[in-house]
Formats: structure tokens, C-alpha cells, sequence
């Protein structure tokens, strides 16, 4: 997980906060980490079958095409190669999977696939993705590391 300091002074006192961020990789013009606060963050509720049940939740962040579309995802020359991506997303686990661009592109599927920064209502320790409409969290990275845009 990767966590940009953020200082700031209140009555005086320096204080460093955490910000969430995500670094993206791969066919962007601007490599780095994106900072998640700065965009605009949308709710999502989901159930999902696990071991132990279905389990509900409501999760809020900024959209996983919001997050790749600040790095500036590059296309590859020829006709349409922009629907040729796939993101992977990888937490601090190594645990990855893919996600492809049609998925959550608005002119294709249009999922809302999201950075989460909440669940709940209450903030997470860590990014975590969150696919709605997956059967499963087979796809839900927790501690959302990396995006890298191939």
C-alpha cells in the first residue's frame, strides 16, 4: 500500500496525515502514484458470495477509469487499440487480477468499478477494488498497491 504524507498545521502543531493513493504503471503518460482524494469519489453497494455467505456492503471512491484516466492511459497506434487494454491490479499480497478497459469504459460496458476508500461509511486502511456485479470477490484486490495498464 502506498500512503503519500500529507502535513499540515493546526493550532501551531505540524501533523502528518496519511493520503490513500495507487501507483499506475504501464501504457500512461504519467506514471506514478495517483492521489485518490483528489478525485471524485462515487457510492457503490454489492453483494458477494463468500465462504462464510453473502455479504453486502457500500463502498465509496473514485472510479478505476477516473484513477488510470489521470495517468493518462496511452493508446498503441492502429485502428481501435484503445479496447485492447487491461488493467491489472495488484495489492500488497501480490494477489492480481485483470480488469479490461471495456468493462469500465462508459462508450463500452460502463461498470462502476471502483477505487474504494470507504466501506461502509467508515475509511479503509487501505485502496481496495471493488468489481459490482462479479458473483464473487474473486476480483476485489484489499490493499490495492498498483494498477498497470497493458
Amino acid at each position: 500500500m502506498r500512503w503519500i504524507l500529507v502535513a499540515f498545521t493546526y493550532a501551531g502543531v505540524a501533523h502528518a496525515q496519511p493520503v490513500p493513493s495507487v501507483g499506475v504503471s504501464g501504457m500512461v503518460a504519467h506514471p506514478g502514484p495517483v492521489m485518490l482524494d483528489k478525485l471524485n469519489p462515487v457510492t457503490v453497494s454489492a453483494k458477494f458470495g463468500t465462504m462464510h455467505g453473502e455479504v453486502s456492503h457500500s463502498w465509496s471512491g473514485p472510479l478505476l477509469a477516473d484513477v488510470i484516466g489521470a495517468a493518462g492511459v496511452t493508446d498503441a497506434p492502429g485502428k481501435k487499440t484503445h479496447w485492447r487494454h487491461v488493467i491489472i491490479a495488484e495489492g500488497a499480497d501480490h494477489y492480481g487480477v485483470a480488469v479490461a478497459i471495456g468493462e469500465i469504459d462508459p462508450r463500452g460496458a460502463g461498470k462502476q468499478v471502483i477505487v474504494a476508500v470507504k466501506e461502509d461509511d467508515k475509511v479503509l486502511p487501505a485502496p481496495r477494488l471493488i468489481v459490482p456485479g462479479d458473483a464473487s470477490f474473486a476480483r476485489g484486490v484489499h490493499d490495492l498497491v498498483t494498477l498497470e495498464v497493458r
